[in-house]
C-alpha cells in the first residue's frame, strides 16, 4: 500500500540542498562540519573526497549533465565546502603518496572555484561551448539511441532516451543565452559545429537515425515486447530527433546571424579573447589547461623561441638528404587547384644553404603519402577492419607500417619500464569522423588512426604517432595506472584527467625515442647518428619497396622518420604561439596556418583540421608543451642527482602509477620521491 511519507533524505543530500539554496544570497556564514580530529589525517582525506563525490552525485544524477549558470554556482558551493574540509585536515601528517592526493583535490578545487566565479560561469564546463572537435552532440547521441543488450534494458534505457532530449533543449536555451550576453561561438566555427552534427547523426536517409539504432533493434523483435511500450519507446526517440532538429536549425539561423566574422578563414577576433570578459576566461583556460600558472603572452613568446630552436635539426636531416640524392629534386606535387605537376626543388639556396621551406615541400610530395602514392595495397590481414575507412587502399597500406614498427616498439620499450600486459589494437577513425578529427588517438586500449589520404600524417610519421598513441605514450599510461595502482588509491584519484599530464607524458615518449635509439645511436649533444637504430629502419630491409621506396637506404630513413619526431614536436611548439595567438592576439585560423605551413612539414590536411581544433578546442593546445617541459626537467634533476643510482623504470614508475596529476604536483611528487632514493 502507498503512503505520502515522504522518503528519508541522506544526511549528505540535506546539506547538499541547504548549501545550494543558499548559494544565492548575500548571507556569507557557511557552517561546515569539520573532520573528527580522532581520525588519522589519511582516514580524514579519503572521508573528504568520497563525501565530495557523494555530494556532487547528489547534486547532479542525470545522465548527461546540467550545464547551466544555476548548476555552476552550485557546483561552486560545494566546491568551498569541501576544499574547506580538505584544508582542515593535517597536510604535514600525510605520506608523501598522500600528499599527491591531497594536492590533486586541492588543486581540483581552486581552479573549478575560479572558473565558476567568472561570468556566464557554464562555461567553465568541457561542454560548453560545444564545438565540432568536442561534439557532444554526437557522442550524447550515440548514448541515446545505441542498442541494448536486452528488453529489461530497454525499458530502463527509455529514460537515458528522455533525459538525452531535456539536456538537448537545455544546451538550445544556452546558446540562445549566448546570444543575449554576445557570447557566442564566431561564424566558422558554428557552421562547422553544423555540419559535423549533421553528418555524424545521418544513417542512410535518415538524417537522425543515430538516434533510432535502439528502436530499430527493438522494432526487429517486437514479439518481445508490448505494442504500449513501443509506441512509448517511439514517441521518446521521436522527441529526441525533434530537439535536435530544432537546436540544429536555430543554429543554422538565428544563432548564426550576427555571430562574428562572415565564416571565412580570413575572419580575426574568433577567439575567446574577443568575448565579453574573455581575455580572463581565457587566462582560465590556459591555467586549467597547463597546470603551470604561465600567462597567456608568457606561453607565446615561449612557443615562438622554441620554433626558432628547433629548425636546426631539421636542417641537419635536410643536409643528409641532400648529399644522398642531390640539391635538386623532382616529385609529383598536387597544386592547389586539384591537378598535378612534376615540380622540381632546390633544397639549396644560390649561397648553398638549405632552404628549409622547399625541404618542407619536398616532403610533401605524393609519395610520402598513403593512398596517394599511386600504390594499390590490398589483400593484407587489416582488410577486414579497413572497411570503416574512405580508402580501403591507404588504410590497409597505413595499418601495415604501424603493425609492423608497434612490433619493434614493444621490444625496444620494455628496458625503460615495468612489464605492461595488456595490447593495444591500431583501428582506422571511420569514415564519417576522418575530416573531422585529429590525425590520431586513443582510448579503450585502441590506437585510433585517421587513415584518409587528405587528413593523415606522412610516412616519415609513423615512428612518432605510434610513440605517442600506444607504446609508451598514452597505451602505457592507462594501462601502467591499472596494472601497477598504489596500495591504496582513491576512487576520487582514479577519475581525474588533465590534458597537461596526459600529452606532456605523450610528447616525453615521443623524445624518449631517441633516448631508445629508435632512429640511431646518440652523438655526444643526445642527437641521434641514424645508424644502428632500433626502430623500423632495419638494414635487411628492401628500400626498393619499403614504404613504396621513398628510402636510399636505412641512413635516410632514419633521418626522415627522426624528422617526424622533430615535426611533431615543433607543431607542440608552435600550438603555444597559435593557441595564444587565435585567442590573445586576434589572429585568424588563416594566420594561424600560415604559420604552420612556414614553420614546419605538416601537410595541408594536417594544418586544416590542427586550426580548426585550436580555434575550438580553447587552450588545450598549450597542454602538450607545458606539460613535457615540466616532466622533462624532472627527469634532467632526477638523473643529476641520483647519478649512478638513477633507474628509467623507477623513475617511470613515480610518475605514472598515480596517474593524472597537475604538473605542479608532479614536481613535487618527483623531488619527494628522489630525496626517498639517495
Amino acid at each position: 500500500m502507498k503512503t505520502n511519507k515522504p522518503y528519508p533524505l541522506r544526511p549528505i543530500a540535506l546539506a547538499i540542498i541547504t548549501l545550494t539554496a543558499l548559494a544565492g544570497c548575500n548571507d556569507e556564514t557557511t557552517y561546515i562540519e569539520q573532520p573528527k580530529q580522532s581520525q588519522a589525517p589519511a582516514k580524514q582525506m579519503r572521508a573528504v573526497f568520497t563525501d565530495y563525490q557523494d555530494a556532487i552525485d547528489t547534486l547532479d544524477s542525470t545522465e548527461f549533465g546540467q550545464v547551466t549558470d544555476q548548476m555552476a554556482s552550485s557546483r561552486q558551493a560545494v566546491d568551498r565546502m569541501y576544499l574547506d574540509k580538505l584544508e582542515a585536515v593535517d597536510r604535514s601528517a600525510l605520506s608523501d603518496e598522500d600528499k599527491i592526493y591531497f594536492d590533486t583535490f586541492q588543486f581540483d578545487r581552486n581552479i573549478a572555484i575560479r572558473g565558476a566565479s567568472l561570468p556566464n560561469p557554464r562555461f567553465g564546463n568541457f561542454a560548453i561551448p560545444i564545438t565540432h572537435f568536442y561534439n557532444y552532440i554526437d557522442w550524447n547521441a550515440t548514448t541515446a539511441g545505441a542498442e541494448q543488450e536486452s528488453a529489461d534494458d530497454y525499458h530502463k534505457h527509455i529514460q537515458v532516451v528522455r533525459e538525452f532530449t531535456a539536456w538537448t533543449n537545455n544546451l538550445h536555451s544556452q546558446y540562445a543565452m549566448g546570444i543575449v550576453d554576445q557570447a557566442r561561438l564566431p561564424k566558422i566555427l558554428a557552421n562547422r559545429l553544423i555540419e559535423s552534427t549533421e553528418k555524424a547523426l545521418a544513417i542512410d536517409t535518415d538524417p537522425y537515425g543515430l538516434l533510432r539504432l535502439g528502436l530499430k533493434d527493438i522494432r526487429q523483435h517486437s514479439d518481445q515486447y508490448d505494442s504500449s511500450f513501443i509506441a512509448e519507446y517511439e514517441k521518446a526517440v521521436d522527441d529526441a530527433a525533434n530537439a535536435v532538429s530544432g537546436l540544429v536549425d536555430f543554429l543554422k539561423t538565428d544563432y548564426v546571424d550576427g555571430a562574428r566574422g562572415v565564416g571565412s578563414e580570413e575572419d580575426t577576433n574568433i577567439g575567446w579573447g574577443d568575448l565579453p570578459n574573455g581575455q580572463a576566461w581565457y587566462q582560465w583556460q590556459l591555467d586549467r589547461n597547463s597546470t603551470t600558472g604561465k600567462p597567456a603572452m608568457a606561453l607565446s613568446q615561449l612557443g615562438e623561441d622554441l620554433v626558432a630552436d628547433a629548425k636546426a635539426e631539421m636542417i641537419r636531416v635536410a643536409e643528409l638528404v641532400a648529399s644522398k640524392r642531390g640539391a635538386t629534386l623532382q616529385a609529383k606535387w598536387r597544386e592547389a587547384d586539384g591537378t598535378f605537376s612534376t615540380r622540381t626543388f632546390n633544397l639549396r639556396d644560390s649561397n648553398g644553404n638549405i632552404n628549409l621551406n622547399e625541404f618542407f615541400d619536398y616532403l610533401n610530395t605524393e609519395q610520402f603519402f598513403f593512398g596517394r602514392d599511386g600504390k594499390n595495397v590490398s589483400g593484407t590481414e587489416f582488410a577486414e577492419r579497413c572497411k570503416t575507412a574512405s580508402s580501403q587502399s591507404a588504410c590497409e597500406a597505413a595499418l601495415v607500417d604501424y603493425n609492423t614498427f608497434k612490433t619493434d616498439a614493444n621490444d625496444v620499450v620494455a628496458k625503460y619500464f615495468k612489464p605492461i600486459k595488456t595490447d593495444y589494437t591500431i583501428v582506422p577513425i571511420p569514415a564519417n569522423r576522418e575530416l573531422y578529427d585529429g590525425v590520431g588517438s586513443y582510448g579503450g586500449n585502441e590506437f585510433n588512426l585517421n587513415t584518409n589520404p587528405d587528413y593523415s600524417l606522412q610516412k616519415w610519421n609513423v615512428s612518432t604517432l605510434l610513440l605517442h598513441e600506444a607504446a609508451p605514450g598514452h597505451h602505457f599510461q592507462n594501462a601502467y595506472s591499472i596494472e601497477y595502482p598504489p596500495a591504496d588509491k582513491p576512487d576520487y584519484i582514479q577519475n581525474v584527467w588533465y590534458t597537461a599530464y596526459a600529452e606532456g607524458w605523450a610528447l616525453y615518449t615521443e623524445w624518449l625515442g631517441l633516448e631508445m635509439g629508435i632512429y640511431g645511436e646518440l652523438n655526444n649533444n643526445g642527437k641521434p647518428t641514424f645508424v644502428n637504430a632500433t626502430g623500423m629502419c632495419k638494414l635487411d630491409l628492401d628500400y626498393t619497396t619499403f614504404q613504396g621506396g621513398i628510402y636510399t637506404d636505412a641512413e635516410e630513413c632514419n633521418a626522415l622518420q627522426y624528422f617526424g619526431s622533430l615535426n611533431e614536436a615543433q607543431l607542440r611548439n608552435m600550438r603555444l604561439a597559435v593557441d595564444t595567438g587565435i585567442h590573445a592576439k586576434g589572429w585568424s585560423i588563416k594566420q594561424a596556418q600560415n604559420y604552420m605551413d612556414q614553420n614546419s612539414a605538416l601537410g595541408d590536411g594536417d594544418i586544416e583540421s590542427e586550426s580548426y581544433r585550436y580555434a575550438a578546442y580553447v587552450g588545450q593546445a598549450v597542454s602538450y608543451k607545458s606539460g613535457y617541459l615540466v616532466i622533462k626537467d624532472m627527469l634532467e634533476k632526477a638523473q643529476g642527482e641520483l647519478g649512478g643510482q638513477f633507474e628509467w623504470a623507477a623513475f617511470h614508475d613515480q610518475l605514472l602509477k598515480y596517474g593524472d596529476q597537475p604538473m605542479e604536483v608532479v614536481e613535487t611528487s618527483i623531488e619527494n620521491w628522489i630525496k626517498t632514493q639517495q
